[in-house]
């Protein structure tokens, strides 16, 4: 039963939320073409230069916000408004609705966010490439497949230096980072809704002050997780003279720590959501 509510949640949810993704890919193709050109090349241009920068910017934001407000509100439509009478009369768990909900909210939060790091990756690629003609290109593919180079102080350094792992190390954690953080918002969300439906009245808005005193709270937890147990290795790397010094402690540092306070508020958010939505529905 669970793989037919999969099925009827991810023709739903594509109605909407595949429209709308595909708008990121318009507009990093459109993105990457005018790169190519020499509109740029002046310094009249600077203007058109930064609203395109800040039109693209506000446009992925959009675009991210759309999906999780939309994954967000259908999670609250089906299973706790008049919908919800039709939901829980199928011959199904609750929590099997719920997993249903998470699986394809968590999918489509990942396409999203896969798709805006393809088209920040296609644009910086290009612009890379367009400034690099005039300057020396070997530099930076040399730099990206972990050769070491120098800059203008005459420093050699490589992309582990930098980023304190290798490219391909650097690419992994990265995408387990977007995974967990994935992973978090859309339990988060839900988790603010079932806490909403504890309250007697007013429980749209409950779900909503929920949700801002959980992040609230996620970003403390996780800010301190990161700064507290690493802080003198980042006082040090700023004592250092070094900017790559201290980008490479930076980096090295912010992955571990970043994932793995994640994954504890996974497992948080979820046995709290697990629990709350086995109690009994009251429907508005």
């Amino acid at each position: 039963m669970l793989r037919k509510l999969l099925k009827h949640e991810w023709k739903s949810v594509s109605k909407v939320l595949l429209p709308v993704n595909l708008g990121i890919i318009l507009i990093t193709v459109i993105g990457c073409i005018v790169l190519n050109t020499n509109i740029f090349a002046t310094k009249e241009s600077f203007p058109i230069a930064l609203f395109m920068l800040i039109f693209y910017l506000l446009s992925l934001m959009t675009f991210a916000s759309i999906t999780l407000i939309f994954v967000y509100v259908r999670f609250y439509k089906n299973l706790f408004t008049t919908e919800g009478y039709l939901m829980h009369t199928l011959p199904v768990a609750p929590i099997q609705l719920f997993h249903s909900k998470l699986i394809v909210g968590f999918s489509w939060s990942i396409f999203n966010c896969l798709l805006t790091l393809f088209s920040t990756a296609a644009l910086g690629f290009s612009a890379i490439v367009r400034v690099a003609k005039d300057e020396n290109i070997d530099n930076v593919y040399r730099f990206f497949l972990g050769d070491s180079i120098s800059n203008n102080h005459n420093q050699t350094f490589s992309f582990a230096e930098m980023f304190g792992y290798p490219p391909a190390t650097f690419v992994i954690l990265l995408l387990l980072l977007l995974l967990t953080g994935c992973l978090v918002s859309i339990l988060m969300g839900y988790l603010s809704i079932l806490l909403g439906q504890l309250m007697e009245k007013f429980k749209l808005a409950a779900s909503i002050g929920f949700y801002i005193v959980i992040y609230l709270i996620m970003q403390m937890v996780t800010s301190v997780a990161i700064l507290l147990p690493n802080s003198n290795l980042l006082l040090s790397a700023m004592d250092n003279d070094s900017s790559i010094y201290f980008s490479n402690v930076f980096y090295k540092n912010l992955f571990p720590a970043s994932i793995i306070s994640q994954l504890i508020l996974c497992i948080i958010f979820y046995l709290a959501a697990y629990f709350l939505i086995r109690r009994n529905v009251n429907l508005d």
